[in-house]
């Protein structure tokens, strides 16, 4: 087993890596909110798609039903 020894870093470098470490944390926290709002955006166009294919859907049978009205007394 080895024996721990201590690390002297330098009070700059420190000082520094804990800036680095502050920016990446908000850095993180603002790709998360990105995540959360494009997964709230993609939420609403999932429901807008789905009202669009339920009209479609109507109109198809409605002109299904016209098309064999027109057609049914020939």
């Amino acid at each position: 087993m080895e024996k721990s020894l201590p690390v002297f870093v330098k009070i700059n470098d420190y000082k520094e890596v804990l800036n680095i470490v502050d920016v990446m944390k908000q850095k993180l926290k603002e790709t998360t909110q990105t995540l959360d709002k494009i997964k709230q955006l993609k939420s609403e166009e999932d429901k807008e798609l789905q009202e669009w294919e339920k009209n479609v859907s109507e109109i198809s049978r409605r002109l299904a039903f016209i098309d064999s009205a027109f057609f049914e007394n020939e």
